[in-house]
C-alpha cells in the first residue's frame, strides 16, 4: 500500500523529556491557531453552542499531532500507577453516560438556561441522589456544566447531544448494546481461544445472537442503529473523504449503495452531485429511519430497496456499486467502490492515529468477528471471492480510504 504524503507521520520529538514535550506542544498549538486564522475559522471557545473544529483533513492532521504530544506529556506526569487508576475508572464514566442517555438528561436540560438538579431528577423520573451523582461525574468529563451549585446547564458536548438526535443515537447505541457486548470479549475468547468467525463474537456471547439477527428481531433498536450510523458519519471525516477522493462528477447514472443503512452516504453524495441517482439497499427498518433524512433536493434521486447483500444483486445496470455486490450483469467499466478503513504501513502513524485504527479493529471483532485490512489484504480477499477482481485505483485518506475495484472480463 503506497503511503499518503498527507498522513501524519510519527513525530521525532524527544518524548521522554518534559520540557521538550512542552515546547513541542506550544509549537503545535501555534500551528493550529495559525491554520484557523489563515482559513477564517473561529478560535476554540467554551460556550455551549460552539460547533467545534473545522471538518478538514488538514485540521485533523494538526489535531492528531498535538493530541499525541499531549498524551505523552500526561503519561509522563501521571506515571504508571495513576495511568492504570484512570483506566479502571473509565468504566464508571461510561456507566454515567449510559444513565443520562437512558433517562433523557440531554433532552431535559434546556438549551438556553439552567435547570436545578431537583427539577432534572423529577422530569427524568430518577431519585435526586443518583441524578446528582451522575451529572456531577459527567461535569468532570466536559459533559454539562454546573455554573451555580445545584444547577446544571449545557456545555458544547451536551448541547450537541441535545440538538442532534443522530449523534445522540450513536452514543446511546454504543453505551447500550456495544458497551455490553465489549464487556463479554474475554468470555468470548475464553469460549473459543483458537478460532473465531461471524458467529463466535463478543456480541453474540453477550446478546445471544449475531448482530444482524439482533436487529432483525428488535425494530426499535434497528431504527436507532440506522440513526447511529448516520450520526457516526457526522463524528468523523468519512463522508468528506468519500466525496473528495473519487471523481463522482465523471460518472453518470445510478449508484447502488449496498448495505447502505439509512442512506446517509447516498443522500450526502446526492446533495453534492445532482446528476447522480442512488439506490440504497438494506433492511426495511433501516429504510424507515432513512426516509426522515431525505430532503427536497434528494427525494427524487435517492430510493430504497430491501435487500440482503449476501443474496444475488438484483440491479445490473448501475454506474457504480458501493461495497461488495456482483458485477456480472454490469458494464466492464462499472466500478465497485469499497469505502473502508485501510490499514497503513506499521510505524507510519502517531500514537493517536494508531489508537484509532486499533479501536476500530477491536470494534469489528466485537460486533461481527471482522478485522481491519491493508490494501494487499483487501486484494487477497477479493481474489477469494472471484479471481477476476482487481484493484485499479486507491484513494487513501487520513482515516477512511476508497478502493476502486473492477471485474476483469
Amino acid at each position: 500500500m503506497s503511503h499518503d504524503s498527507n498522513r501524519p507521520l510519527v513525530d521525532t520529538v524527544n518524548r521522554t523529556n518534559l520540557l521538550s514535550l512542552a515546547e513541542d506542544i506550544t509549537q503545535k498549538t501555534k500551528d493550529i491557531t495559525e491554520y484557523l486564522q489563515a482559513n477564517g475559522y473561529p478560535q476554540p471557545t467554551l460556550p455551549a453552542d460552539y460547533v467545534g473544529y473545522p471538518e478538514t483533513v488538514e485540521y485533523i492532521g494538526l489535531y492528531g499531532k498535538l493530541k499525541s504530544s499531549l498524551d505523552d506529556l500526561l503519561y509522563l506526569v501521571q506515571g504508571p500507577k495513576r495511568h492504570l487508576w484512570d483506566l479502571c475508572y473509565q468504566v464508571y464514566e461510561s456507566a454515567a453516560i449510559q444513565v443520562a442517555l437512558e433517562f433523557n438528561f440531554f433532552e431535559i436540560v434546556p438549551l438556553e438556561s439552567q435547570i436545578s438538579i431537583e427539577a432534572l431528577a423529577e422530569q427524568a423520573g430518577v431519585d435526586i441522589d443518583r441524578t446528582r451523582r451522575i451529572v456531577r461525574l459527567l461535569v468532570t468529563k466536559f459533559i454539562f456544566q454546573e455554573p451555580t451549585p445545584g444547577y446544571i446547564e449545557h456545555n458544547a458536548s451536551s448541547y450537541l447531544l441535545h440538538v442532534d438526535g443522530e449523534i445522540r443515537s450513536t452514543l446511546q447505541y454504543t453505551m447500550d448494546e456495544m458497551f455490553k457486548a465489549a464487556s463479554a470479549t474475554a468470555d468470548s475468547v475464553k469460549a473459543s481461544p483458537l478460532k473465531y468467525d461471524s458467529a463466535l463474537t463478543p456480541f453474540s456471547t453477550r446478546h445471544g445472537i449475531p448482530i444482524f439477527k439482533f436487529y432483525e428481531q428488535d425494530a426499535q433498536r434497528s431504527i436507532r442503529f440506522a440513526k447511529a450510523i448516520a450520526g457516526w458519519s457526522k463524528l468523523s471525516l468519512n463522508l468528506n473523504s468519500l466525496k473528495e477522493s473519487f471523481p463522482w462528477s465523471e460518472i453518470k447514472g445510478t449508484v447502488v449503495d449496498v448495505g447502505g443503512g439509512s442512506g446517509k452516504v447516498s443522500i450526502t453524495l446526492a446533495q453534492s452531485f445532482p446528476d447522480l441517482k442512488f439506490i440504497v439497499q438494506d433492511s426495511g427498518d433501516m429504510h424507515m429511519a432513512g426516509q426522515s433524512l431525505l430532503t427536497d433536493e434528494t427525494r427524487d434521486r435517492v430510493s430504497f430497496m430491501q435487500h440482503n447483500f449476501f443474496d444475488a444483486q438484483p440491479v445490473g445496470d448501475a454506474a457504480a456499486f458501493i461495497l461488495l455486490p456482483g458485477l456480472e450483469r454490469s458494464e466492464p467499466t462499472t466500478p465497485l467502490l469499497i469505502n473502508d478503513l485501510i490499514l497503513p504501513p506499521q510505524g507510519t502513524l502517531t500514537r493517536n492515529w494508531n489508537r484509532g485504527f486499533c479501536q476500530a479493529d477491536l470494534l469489528l471483532l466485537v460486533i461481527c468477528g471482522g478485522k481491519l485490512r491493508t490494501q494487499s489484504e483487501f486484494a487477497a480477499l477479493l481474489k477469494e471471492a472471484d479471481e477476476r477482481y482487481e484493484i485499479r485505483n486507491s484513494y487513501p485518506e487520513e482515516f477512511m480510504g476508497l478502493l476502486e475495484v473492477y471485474l476483469r472480463r
